[in-house]
């Protein structure tokens, strides 16, 4: 079962999710790494979970003090199974549960979030599809970062109109990759 792994709600846990063989979650390693080298950006932020599956990301990013978590999940079950927990760890009034197909929300968001989370099935290639969507759609604030988990065999691009690849971590089989919100210069 997950557990939250940093934070004022650290060591709870979270329910795995309900089709756990469609659902990857995020390795524990790989979660205290990615929340390890953005935890000074997480205090305030507004954090958006894409193919949110347990919705362990966003939670641990409450539990680290981002001021909003809002989690896109297609499947109405876990979808539901996300609200209880948020609820449990009383994080209900500073989140929103999205029930429905990742691509749809993105084009669907009027919020600007700092940080974007996005986990798709590693089987479906997504994470170029995915990255294109958020930057076409204005989602990310200035500066804001785009953390992608996906397979090492799938083939990523470094660079997506303002989104910038930054850098990479490897586990095994799963990869993180960092891209960064480019700034533009509108001052010609």
């Amino acid at each position: 079962m997950p557990r939250i792994i940093l934070g004022s709600k650290k060591g709870s846990k979270i329910a795995k999710p309900t089709h756990s063989h469609f659902t990857r979650p995020i390795l524990a390693r790989v979660k205290n790494s990615l929340f390890s080298s953005i935890k000074d950006r997480i205090p305030g932020a507004y954090f958006l979970d894409l193919f949110a599956g347990s919705g362990s990301c966003g939670i641990e990013a409450l539990s680290m003090g981002a001021k909003y978590a809002l989690f896109v999940e297609r499947d109405r079950n876990q979808a539901n199974r996300i609200k209880e927990a948020l609820k449990e760890l009383g994080f209900e009034n500073a989140t929103r549960v999205f029930i429905g197909n990742s691509f749809l929300a993105i084009k669907r968001l009027k919020e600007g979030f700092d940080i974007i989370f996005l986990g798709p099935p590693y089987k479906d290639f997504l994470v170029n599809k995915t990255i294109d969507a958020i930057d076409k759609a204005f989602i990310l604030k200035d500066d804001g970062l785009v953390i992608a988990q996906h397979h090492k065999k799938e083939d990523i691009s470094k660079e997506v109109g303002q989104l910038i690849l930054k850098k990479q971590k490897k586990f095994g089989e799963t990869v993180l990759s960092f891209y960064e919100k480019t700034k533009v210069d509108n001052s010609l």
